[in-house]
């Protein structure tokens, strides 16, 4: 089994990944993103993304960034059993995706069947 570090930009439906054999490794990693982007956090975390989800289930699609760490079994990701999850504004995908890219190398990209998740 594997564990999967996604970022996707909700409002398209390619998104990005990195593979890791523990999840130890992807959980630290994830904690690091977190602690590097604390700037970009809206001030109310769980207000933000029930908002973001609201207006997902509301309109079908969202402008921000998710990253997520999920269990990867054998062609099965398995996004419901998301370990941790950040969301932030959209205007931050470059800056977050940049820097993700510099750390852990290329990104494999990974389609959605939607922009909403």
């Amino acid at each position: 089994m594997e564990y999967q570090l996604t970022i996707r930009l909700t409002s398209e439906k390619k998104g990005y990944f990195w593979l890791f054999e523990s999840e130890e490794d992807t959980i630290s990693i994830f904690n690091e993103v977190v602690k590097t982007f604390e700037q970009y956090e809206p001030n109310d975390v769980d207000l933000f993304m029930r908002e973001k989800r609201k207006e997902i289930e509301e309109t079908g699609e969202t402008h921000a960034v998710q990253i997520d760490v999920t269990k990867n079994e054998k062609h099965v990701v398995v996004r419901s059993a998301a370990y941790n999850e950040m969301w932030y504004e959209g205007k931050h995908f470059n800056d977050i995706f940049n820097t993700l890219t510099e750390r852990l190398g290329r990104a494999q990209e990974l389609e959605f069947d939607s922009t909403a998740t």
